[in-house]
This record gives structure tokens, C-alpha cells and sequence, in this order.
């Protein structure tokens, strides 16, 4: 009985801590690609949040999606994965650093 929690053990220290990659952006051709399959907005939307895409898109970029097809909301929130994206590295950049400091008196 006592070999089970060893080997328990050991298969947890060979095997690690496993991490998964991060998943792969979507680009523009995937967008239009969706749409022309018949996704609707909202399943384009939950996709491009899933793979935590962030696109930056030219005026020239903006035409061809239209062009393609792709609705005026996808292409809006497209338009605004960029400036989340800052938003977010300006709070993470801009936010104190962690303190070990509990007001225990010592670590000030």
C-alpha cells in the first residue's frame, strides 16, 4: 500500500508541470475565412477572445474586411482588441509592485 503514494509521487516529479501553449492568433484572412463558412458574429467574437487575438488594422484593412463580407460589429471589435490591449499594459505597467509589507512592522 505504501508504494502507491511513491509512485504517485515519482510520476508527478518525471512528468512536471505540464503547460499548455498558448493558442495561435487569428489573422484577417481567418475573419473573413469564418464569415464566408457562416459563422455568426457572436461565435467570431468568442473565437477571436479564446485565442486572445489583438489586431491592428489600417484604414486599407478596414475596406477589405467590408469588402469580404465581415459585419460592421466583428470589424468594431477588432478595431477595439487593440486598445484593450493597451488599456491593460498601461494598468499592468502602471500598477505598484507587489509588497511583502502586511504593517507587521519589519519588511517597510
Amino acid at each position: 500500500m505504501k508504494t502507491t503514494p511513491l509512485l504517485l509521487s515519482l510520476s508527478i516529479l518525471v512528468t512536471g508541470c505540464k503547460t499548455t501553449p498558448p493558442p495561435t492568433p487569428l489573422t484577417q484572412t481567418d475573419i473573413i475565412s469564418m464569415t464566408k463558412a457562416g459563422m455568426t458574429d457572436q461565435e467570431i467574437i468568442n473565437r477571436i477572445d479564446a485565442t486572445r487575438t489583438v489586431f491592428r488594422l489600417s484604414a486599407d484593412n478596414v475596406v477589405i474586411l467590408r469588402q469580404e463580407g465581415v459585419s460592421d460589429r466583428v470589424v468594431t471589435y477588432m478595431l477595439d482588441t487593440y486598445t484593450r490591449f493597451a488599456v491593460a499594459e498601461e494598468r499592468r505597467q502602471s500598477a505598484p509592485p507587489f509588497s511583502f509589507s502586511f504593517g507587521y512592522g519589519g519588511w517597510n
